[in-house]
């Protein structure tokens, strides 16, 4: 007797290591089940014709700030899951600046019980290291990562003596967990922000040279350093400069346990944006020189970077429209990933192949999430159906977060978000 599933996908190029494939997938339960060249031996009740459409995992967004608990105003589970939907999105990592931050097991309970009746997609959350909560560390169990936070950011998370660092650093060695680090070193930021205050650098396209190239480097170094001394796994988060990369390379050749990540925002805009964008675009750390973009996709094509994350941070307009000094960092992104890299696969400048292995597969195996990042059999049946052909328009009035905004509003992109699948059911 011929087997039934629930949905069957035909016709579609299925991106599977590193090459695109026409295959038909049988779904079941919420999983592939079936993948298969012959559609004869898929029954369905209900079938999808792809068109020869590419079919790609869903995304892992590893890296997002969807604002819960305490900074609702900005962006809620609600709004914020049904952007990543929308953006092809089918799994975020949240990360714990929150109000409070997440830096205990009794929080962890607590949020995880708030967010589920209004989350949309699959979800964890990043853990928050502090100066005083290594009990909590110890005692808890899996988490995708320990943050750290070497430089202040929204929120009050900052640890930046390295006897503290190192404390953390073995705590997670011993446990096997990995720790995610915003690299930006903050004597270096509270000595150049002091500069500018007296000097009236006022303005955003002063953030550069606050939050300099030489904080990042700096940081990297003594988070690299730590680690070749403790061997715990790391995890470099929105790495902006050539120096940073090129560190993170270096560390790479001799020795496991090195990854890192890039942004969209850091990928497609450089600090020549800032005269048009102000506070718009504005986040930590900041928008860089063509050379630093440049060097960026260089470390994409050799290999380098493991993830692109959105680091979706949102705020209100009116927040952002404050004067320089008290305008928040960071922007939306998780709903504009995709549209941006698929115009990039569009115009020959990243293949498809390359961007499922950033956004799915390689966030997959970074942050221990089974089952997620390829489309292959037993899998979840997370997935994204996307073409190279039509144009998508980035909007604000059309986004679905919560702030109505992008730096990327009026951007005309090749390609587009068809269809998007979690657990076989679909959901845009």
């Amino acid at each position: 007797m011929q087997k039934e599933f629930d949905l069957v996908l035909k016709n579609c190029l299925a991106v599977q290591k590193g090459q695109a494939f026409k295959r038909n997938i049988g779904i079941k339960a919420g999983k592939i089940e079936k993948i298969s060249l012959d559609i004869e031996k898929l029954n369905s009740v209900k079938v999808i014709d792809c068109k020869g459409s590419f079919l790609i995992p869903g995304l892992i967004d590893s890296h997002v700030h969807f604002r819960f608990p305490g900074m609702a105003h900005k962006e809620d589970w609600k709004s914020a899951t049904r952007a990543a939907i929308a953006g092809g999105v089918t799994t975020v990592l949240d990360m714990p600046n929150t109000i409070p931050p997440l830096t205990s097991r009794h929080l962890l309970q607590e949020k995880t019980a708030g967010v589920k009746a209004d989350a949309l997609c699959n979800f964890g959350f990043h853990f928050g290291a502090t100066t005083d909560n290594e009990s909590e560390l110890k005692r808890l169990g899996w988490v995708p990562s320990i943050k750290v936070f070497m430089g202040s950011s929204t929120g009050s998370l900052l640890v930046k003596e390295e006897k503290n660092l190192e404390r953390i650093f073995k705590i997670a060695n011993k446990k096997d967990f990995l720790v995610t680090v915003h690299a930006e070193d903050e004597d270096i930021i509270q000595e150049n922000l002091k500069r500018a205050k007296w000097d009236g650098k006022n303005n955003a396209k002063f953030h550069n040279e606050i939050r300099s190239p030489a904080a990042e480097r700096v940081a990297v170094e003594k988070a690299l350093r730590l680690q070749k001394k403790i061997g715990n796994k790391i995890h470099f988060l929105h790495v902006s400069t050539e120096d940073g990369l090129g560190l993170i390379a270096d560390a790479k050749k001799e020795r496991q346990g090195v990854s890192c990540e890039v942004t969209p925002h850091h990928l497609f805009l450089s600090e020549e944006d800032i005269g048009k964008l102000g506070n718009f675009g504005k986040m930590n750390p900041p928008l860089r020189s063509r050379q630093d973009q440049n060097a960026l996709w260089k470390g994409i094509g050799k290999g380098i970077v493991d993830c692109i994350g959105t680091d979706h941070a949102p705020h209100t307009l009116e927040e952002k429209q404050k004067p320089y000094f008290d305008a928040p960092s960071g922007v939306p992104g998780v709903e504009t990933m995709l549209p941006l890299l698929l115009d990039s696969v569009a115009k020959d400048r990243l293949s498809i192949a390359k961007l499922t292995e950033l956004c799915c597969e390689n966030p997959a195996r970074i942050f221990g999430l089974k089952g997620k990042g390829a489309v292959r059999e037993g899998f979840d049946a997370d997935l994204a159906l996307v073409c190279l052909e039509g144009t998508t328009v980035i909007k604000n009035e059309n986004l679905q977060t919560k702030c109505r905004w992008s730096p990327f509003n009026e951007a005309r992109l090749q390609g587009k978000i068809e269809k998007v699948f979690i657990a076989g059911k679909g959901v845009f």
